[in-house]
């Protein structure tokens, strides 16, 4: 039986000594551009294997992805540029951002994440894309809530997953911004190539650049540097500037104010023809119908 004096006592430790009053009974707190997410998916990778994801469609989302390193830190590469994540580290992908993963530090690994799609709240959102974060005691609290929340077979449970991500999302804000920017990893030991070859392949999409270029700027003959690449990533060169350009093509789609023929301009294709040709076999169908899709917000991949 707890006695009053034991229930003011607990009171007393959860609730500030004094509440003041407030300066206006009509405007109080608020922001009306809050995180607010939706249909939130959580998992995680045990082994690089299933980290890498071979198959180059299950490297395109329409989500975001946020992912924390539990245990092996590793390098993500997202369109190109390099983030080291260290234990306890975490990174944002937003919609359309390529991404994978080298120099996974065992492959006894723990990565965990979360995808979701936004409802709002894309500012907030966009201030943490390209950046290492660091989250501080609190946030991996929250961190743990929502794992335990979706791992949770509970209605109940399941209530409180996304106004605790929400929570999760708006402390990384809140606290991410106010460090430093992190840098990006522009050559890591062992694999700095991977850096560079990615980086020209990007621009050979802009410039024009045969694949023998590519190999001739970053140092290899063309054969080498195929296998090289296919060997560590799982994928051709081929098959990456493909689903890069793809990626780009999707992400400029969803701009209203971007025509098709601007679109293909800007994805590397200098002919509408050979444009609607890798569209076809990239998506199944037209440009056209791929514009529609993406904007009215029908076109999904892989979740991760």
């Amino acid at each position: 039986m707890i006695s009053a004096m034991d229930r003011t006592l607990q009171v007393s430790e959860v609730f500030p000594s004094q509440i003041s009053d407030p300066k206006s009974y009509y405007e109080g707190a608020d922001q009306p551009n809050r995180i607010i997410c939706s249909n939130v998916i959580v998992f995680e990778r045990l082994s690089w294997k299933s980290l890498q994801q071979p198959h180059v469609g299950n490297r395109m989302h329409h989500r975001y992805v946020l992912m924390r390193v539990l245990r092996s830190a590793g390098v993500v590469s997202v369109d190109g540029q390099n983030y080291q994540l260290d234990v306890g580290d975490a990174l944002l992908v937003t919609p359309y951002q390529f991404h994978h993963y080298i120099e996974i530090e065992s492959d006894t690994l723990r990565w965990l994440f979360i995808t979701f799609e936004l409802e709002q709240g894309q500012p907030a959102l966009a201030d943490l894309s390209y950046r290492r974060l660091r989250p501080d005691l609190l946030t991996h609290q929250l961190w743990g809530e929502v794992a335990h929340l979706w791992s949770s077979d509970t209605a109940a449970s399941r209530l409180e997953l996304i106004p605790t991500l929400d929570r999760l999302l708006a402390r990384l804000h809140a606290t991410t911004l106010r460090l430093p920017q992190v840098e990006t990893v522009g050559a890591t030991t062992g694999n700095g190539w991977i850096a560079q070859v990615e980086t020209l392949i990007i621009r050979s999409v802009r410039e024009g650049w045969t694949f023998e270029e590519v190999a001739q700027r970053a140092g290899f003959s063309e054969r080498h540097l195929r296998e090289r690449f296919e060997k560590q990533m799982g994928l051709s060169l081929r098959d990456y500037r493909s689903n890069y350009q793809f990626h780009t093509a999707i992400s400029l789609m969803r701009d209203a104010k971007c025509s098709l023929a601007d679109v293909a301009e800007l994805s590397g294709f200098n002919s509408q023809s050979v444009f609607t040709r890798f569209i076809r076999r990239m998506a199944g169908c037209t440009p056209r119908e791929l514009c529609r899709q993406v904007r009215e917000g029908r076109y999904e991949q892989s979740s991760e």
